[in-house]
């Protein structure tokens, strides 16, 4: 693993991708946002290579067994690399998913983000934070201003959710909640002692598209905050930090 951080693109069939979530157990409509079929398939794919965080593309909305899902990701591995994983180690069924060729095509990004550059950026999100249990971070506001004579707003609870974390990296310029849904979705819950295998656990969380522009204030964490992503259930499909000019 180099020092580099890629940007990794693939094209998924939808029809195998599904034959896959099928053969692993699960089920399309507990997992609504394909995060954890996903997971499931860069697992088998990549093994402790997988990239993270990624984002699939629009997976909410109606999609053609004849149109490819577009898949990216963050990998502190190059194209090389990853595609020799995939083709040498991974299931057939992962690998009948995608072409692994494509991943020739990762792209290197930025070794330096300097001091004070605006960049634009959008960002899908899970906006929670926990305690005792997950809950979203806007339910959590209302909670602590119940005696509060303002309106709470989801987008200005979201915007200091999101300038939290990115915290001495950045700061924000701008933030716009430019879509939000509550979404079913399948995780797995931890072991115990009593037992051995993990099992589906459907819940629903809020999923929150975040736009705007940001000003890099250190470097090196930004270039950290990137690799790692933001927020929670990044291994999912969210925090995947997507950067653009600033307008």
């Amino acid at each position: 693993m180099s020092d580099r951080l890629y940007m990794v693109q693939l094209r998924l069939n939808p029809v195998a991708l599904m034959q896959f979530a099928q053969d692993q157990g699960v089920n399309r409509s507990a997992d609504e946002d394909l995060g954890y079929g996903v997971h499931a398939w860069l697992a088998a794919l990549f093994g402790p290579l997988t990239p993270k965080p990624f984002r699939l593309l629009d997976p909410g909305v109606a999609w053609r067994k004849d149109q490819p899902l577009q898949w990216l990701g963050y990998s502190g591995h190059d194209g090389v690399t990853l595609r020799d994983q995939a083709e040498t180690f991974a299931l057939p069924l992962a690998l009948a998913v995608c072409d692994a060729a494509e991943l020739m095509a990762a792209k290197p990004m930025p070794a330096m983000w300097p001091v004070g550059r605006r960049l634009g950026f959008e960002v899908l999100t899970c906006p929670v934070s926990r305690r005792e249990t997950e809950k979203d971070v806007f339910l959590r506001r209302i909670e602590q201003s119940e005696t509060e004579d303002e309106p709470v707003e989801r987008a200005t609870v979201y915007g200091e959710w999101l300038a939290r974390q990115v915290e001495g990296a950045a700061m924000l310029e701008s933030v716009q909640l430019a879509g939000f849904r509550l979404v079913r979705v399948l995780r797995r819950s931890q072991r115990t002692v009593t037992q051995e295998r993990r099992f589906g656990r459907p819940v629903v969380l809020p999923q929150a598209l975040l736009r705007g522009v940001m000003t890099v204030r250190d470097g090196a964490a930004f270039a950290a905050l990137l690799a790692r992503g933001i927020g929670r259930h990044r291994a999912f499909g969210y925090g995947m930090l997507l950067l653009r000019p600033p307008t």
